[in-house]
This record gives C-alpha cells, sequence and structure tokens, in this order.
C-alpha cells in the first residue's frame, strides 16, 4: 500500500516560548547537551488549549491533542543548536492509526524547521518546512511517507531518533537506521515533538525522555 502525504493546515499555532532556566541537563553525562523527562511543567514547553489542539504537562509525560482533520502541531522549548541527536519515547495513546509524530530539529520559526515522523501504521518520513510553505517530504524521492517493520503499530510505545548533523538528517526508529537524506536549508534552531491527525481528527499523542546530545 502506498502512502501519500496529505496537505494540513497551516493553522495560526502559537508556540509559546518560555525561556526558563530548566535545570534538567546533566553535566555527568559527555555529549549532553539537553534533557526534559516533562516532569516539571516550567521547564519551557508551555502549555496551550485551542479550538483545534491541546498540548501541555500531564503525568510526567508532554502531550498533543488534535481535534481537527489533518491538523499538525508541536512544541518546543526554547533552545538553540547546530548539529545535535535528538531522541524521545513516544505513542499514541487514542485516534486512528494514519496519525503521524515525532521530533523536530533546527527549528528556526514557525514556517522553518526539519520534522522527523511516523505513524501508528507503520510509516516514515523526514520533511522540511521552508519560507512558511506546507510540509514538503524529503525521503522517497518527495513521493510520502514509507512503510518500515522497525516501527510499532498501534499505541506501542517507539522509540524515535534524529540525528542533523551538517546537511546530514538522519531518522532512527528502535534503533534501526530507517533514512539519511542530505538538505542544508536550515542549518541551526531548536529541537522540539510533534504530531498531526488524520482524516478522522481525533488524536492523542504521549511523549517522554526526550534527549538531546552531541551527534
Amino acid at each position: 500500500m502506498k502512502r501519500h502525504y496529505r496537505r494540513v493546515k497551516n493553522g495560526p499555532i502559537v508556540l509559546v516560548l518560555l525561556l526558563l532556566a530548566c535545570g534538567c541537563t546533566r553535566s555527568d553525562n559527555q555529549g549532553l547537551l539537553f534533557q526534559d523527562e516533562f516532569n516539571n511543567s516550567r521547564s519551557g514547553w508551555g502549555k496551550d488549549q485551542r479550538e483545534e489542539f491541546k498540548r501541555g504537562y500531564e503525568g510526567g509525560e508532554y502531550f498533543i491533542e488534535l481535534y481537527e482533520p489533518n491538523w499538525f502541531t508541536w512544541a518546543h522549548p526554547g533552545q538553540e543548536f547546530d548539529d545535535v541527536s535528538v531522541e524521545v519515547e513516544t505513542h499514541p495513546a487514542s485516534g486512528s492509526h494514519d496519525l503521524h509524530f515525532g521530533l523536530l530539529c533546527r527549528h528556526a520559526d514557525m514556517g522553518n524547521f526539519y520534522y522527523f515522523a511516523i505513524s501508528a501504521d507503520g510509516y516514515y518520513v523526514i520533511f522540511r518546512r521552508a519560507g512558511g510553505g506546507d510540509l514538503e517530504a524529503l525521503t522517497a524521492g518527495g513521493r510520502g511517507m514509507t512503510p518500515s517493520s522497525a516501527i510499532k503499530t498501534g499505541e506501542q510505545v517507539n522509540h524515535v531518533r534524529a540525528v542533523c548533523q551538517g546537511n546530514e538528517l538522519s531518522l532512527y526508529v528502535n534503533g534501526e537506521l530507517l533514512a539519511t537524506v542530505t538538505d542544508d536549508t536550515h542549518t541551526r534552531g531548536d529541537v522540539g515533538i510533534g504530531g498531526g491527525s488524520g482524516p478522522a481528527g481525533e488524536a492523542r499523542i504521549q511523549f517522554d525522555d526526550f534527549f538531546v546530545t552531541e551527534p
């Protein structure tokens, strides 16, 4: 079955940047740049609730809920890096299997970033957003999402890792390299997490154990 990426709404998603001291970096871990286990609701990711989505801290995790079909939203902690390895434990808590979720790197602003996504039915893609346009698939020759048996389906937890080093962008899921592409559009910015709904609209995605290290 071939999956093609559907256009998502570029609605008024206001991401609150709380530049607060996180207090969650560990100097005893070589190469560790940032971490968050989402136990502290003032660690910088903020919270928001609108007609289309809700996001925030709950039960020692961070969540994104989506209420509109084909809607995408994200959150980021107000950091800045160039070359990084970003990883998170994530799973959908509800919603249809065509929802997508994952990691961001080099988030310069709302219109410029990379998004490394998997879906609950076992597909993956690396997206680029530039100049406020639509998300563009960089993997599979730009055709859309690609299936992989490395991705745990349904509501199972996946370990997702994105490496942004120079002009190379790599996506790992559960320790397996799924794709590497080259692109030099974005060179520096924040990291983050994101999720998008399918045609059914309703979806909830959970995130935990977020780490940023040197690649």
